[in-house]
């Protein structure tokens, strides 16, 4: 089944911001090596996340993971981002979307903060 990943950020008026999570969602994308795989954004910045599944579907992707890129289950997690991809649903039925879990507080995560917080002290 070919498959595709899209990671999806929330989106920022900051272009510079944007530049980096389109460019960290390609490096993770192609870590993955499945047929597919972009970044996209829920909103103010594109591509958005519809635009980006109609490329997967353009690839002949049958099968979409989307994996928000997020830390805790707030709105868009819990409303915003599902009701996205149940649009997703009605406009392509030949297609099975997978919604993936969020970030979460993951013990490699905490790690990270942990080091940032020591290189500055």
């Amino acid at each position: 089944m070919k498959t595709g990943v899209i990671i999806l950020g929330h989106g920022s008026k900051a272009e510079k911001s944007n530049r980096e999570f389109l460019e960290f969602s390609q490096e993770v994308s192609e870590s993955l090596e499945y047929e597919f795989g972009a970044g996209a954004f829920l909103q103010f910045a594109d591509p958005r996340v519809d635009e980006v599944a109609a490329e997967a579907v353009e690839a002949g992707v049958e099968k979409i993971v989307i994996m928000p890129l997020f830390l805790f289950p707030g709105n868009h997690v819990q409303k915003d981002i599902p009701r996205a991809i149940d649009r997703l649903k009605e406009e392509y039925p030949e297609i099975e979307f997978v919604y993936a879990n969020y970030v979460g507080g993951d013990d490699r995560l905490a790690a990270i903060v942990a080091d940032r917080v020591k290189e500055v002290i």
